[in-house]
């Protein structure tokens, strides 16, 4: 359906490229964060972009709702475990044995 040119599985040389375009942009600006100094010693600066993205937190629009109390209405006792039987028993003529061979029946 409009795919036939395709080959399926095929990787495009595209895709890597843009993959390791992301995947070194992601190391880059990691490294920079990192190595960030001013030549004045000062941990933040007002006007440093760097400086400013470091210090962004998510602000929560909306307080988080408590959970709602829960009231006892009864109480439930478990009962004790069954006791189930060791051995196995099996009654002698339940199954049939397999039919021999050249026997009539």
């Amino acid at each position: 359906m409009g795919h036939e040119g395709l080959r399926s599985g095929a990787v495009r040389p595209w895709r890597v490229l843009l993959a390791l375009v992301c995947v070194l942009l992601v190391v880059v600006a990691g490294t920079v964060q990192v190595a960030h100094t001013h030549a004045d010693g000062a941990i933040t600066h007002a006007d440093c972009s760097l400086c400013a993205t470091a210090h962004i937190t998510v602000n929560l629009v909306q307080t988080p709702a408590p959970a709602p109390a829960v009231a006892v209405i009864a109480v439930l006792e478990a009962e004790p475990p069954s006791v189930l039987p060791i051995a196995f028993s099996t009654f002698a003529l339940f199954t049939r044995p397999p039919p021999v061979a050249g026997v009539p029946a």
